[in-house]
């Protein structure tokens, strides 16, 4: 047999996957029969490439080998197909356009512009709350677009060299209060009044929320007591039924019982950021993509009330930090 795309795609799927059984569910083939293609492949390049074990299979030498080629190889058959796809206006053969987000005004807002700039491609979305996991299927080729929200932290922390990063827009974290606070009939509010304050935060995301809030409240003096660790729906139930206060994005949709809130002198900033691998299929359309993102926030915005008040009063705020400057793909 001769080594072909879809046997380094199986390849990766295991590695990926941990195991067999699981690769075999996530390609739609049973154990039995991913098993035997494995052997097949082993065959074909001379040693096994998985010590199986009841943990699940791990690469051996050889296998490590070829995996580094195929992440390396694999990137560019995909832009290949999906832009040989997109330039004919065709569904691509082997797969979706693929595109995974973080949650954020981007999420789903940019998938339908995808639809609308790539009718052919059939854009996927994957949604995923930890951000380095969203960069690093980037990085191998397993997505070929991310969107994520990043807090800008004090140490910024680059890409990978072959990913992308293009900034669309950074905005002020707002305070989500409930409505019966006596701060929620403010204009604003200084981050060191709520100093004795119980927070709830999101689970750690790896998406520079704790760096950036940790040193925002000793820049203003105190050490903030976070009680609790909740995803989105139960911190706004935590936050309405007035257990605790949070934080949110500028474009936070409302929410009976909670009050959003800027925090003055934007102490906490966030960037919503587009990811692309830089030998990608969508490398080549980084404008139409960035400037479909771009609609895509605004009309998030348009949505957000709180948000278009603090905008009527001054600009938005630039982009100092993070993954901004030279890592930014060319306009």
């Amino acid at each position: 047999m001769d080594l072909e795309v879809r046997h380094l795609r199986v390849v990766c799927a295991i590695a990926d996957a941990g195991s067999i059984t699981k690769a075999a569910a996530g390609l739609g083939l049973s154990q039995p029969s991913l098993t035997a293609q494995l052997r097949r492949i082993e065959r074909y390049l001379g040693g096994p490439l998985f010590v199986r074990s009841r943990q699940g299979a791990s690469p051996t030498a050889l296998g490590e080998f070829v995996l580094a080629k195929a992440r390396t190889v694999l990137p560019s058959i995909d832009a290949i197909q999906v832009e040989s796809a997109l330039r004919a206006g065709a569904a691509p053969d082997r797969r979706p356009l693929r595109y995974v987000a973080t949650p954020g005004p981007l999420m789903v807002g940019l998938l339908e512009e995808l639809r609308e700039l790539f009718p052919g491609a059939s854009p996927a979305l994957r949604t995923e709350t930890h951000v380095p996991t969203a960069v690093d299927l980037i990085a191998s080729g397993q997505q070929d677009l991310a969107a994520v929200v990043e807090y800008l932290r004090p140490v910024p922390v680059p890409p990978p060299p072959d990913v992308v990063a293009r900034t669309v827009a950074t905005e002020p974290a707002f305070v989500l209060l409930p409505a019966g606070h006596p701060f929620a009939t403010r204009p604003a509010v200084g981050l060191a009044e709520f100093a004795d304050a119980e927070w709830v935060l999101p689970p750690n995301q790896a998406c520079g929320l704790f760096e950036a809030f940790t040193a925002a409240c000793v820049d203003a003096g105190f050490t903030a007591t976070i009680r609790h660790e909740a995803e989105s729906s139960a911190a706004r139930e935590l936050v309405a039924r007035g257990t605790a206060v949070g934080l949110g994005q500028a474009t936070f949709r409302s929410t009976p019982g909670i009050v959003p809130l800027p925090l003055a002198g934007c102490p906490l900033l966030i960037r919503q950021v587009l990811l692309w691998h830089r030998d990608g299929p969508l490398a080549a359309h980084a404008r139409e993509i960035t400037e479909g993102a771009e609609r895509a926030y605004a009309a998030a915005v348009r949505r957000s009330p709180h948000y278009l008040a603090w905008l009527a009063e001054r600009p938005p705020p630039g982009a100092e930090q993070g993954w901004a400057g030279a890592g930014d793909a060319p306009p």
